[in-house]
């Protein structure tokens, strides 16, 4: 394989982790509205979790933007409590 295919490939993967790892779209409430206390305890559970798998910055997000996509998916089919 010569350099520049190497190159081309290097950005198109780039090109396609930055697509997916693109910002959450969703403009939340405020905690408070949800239960502050408990969002938290899940989300230091969460951290934990991330921390303990010792993922990469980009792994970790790349992580919850998959979760937050099967939640949004499975939202057509399921009540999430």
């Amino acid at each position: 394989m010569n350099p520049e295919d190497l190159k081309v490939t290097k950005e198109s993967e780039e090109t396609a982790r930055d697509r997916y790892l693109k910002n959450f779209k969703r403009d939340n409430l405020p905690l408070d509205f949800f239960g502050k206390t408990k969002l938290n305890e899940v989300g230091l559970k969460i951290l934990d979790l991330l921390k303990k798998e010792d993922l990469t910055h980009e792994q970790a997000y790349a992580s919850l933007q998959y979760v937050y996509n099967l939640i949004k998916y499975e939202s057509n089919f399921l009540k999430l409590n």
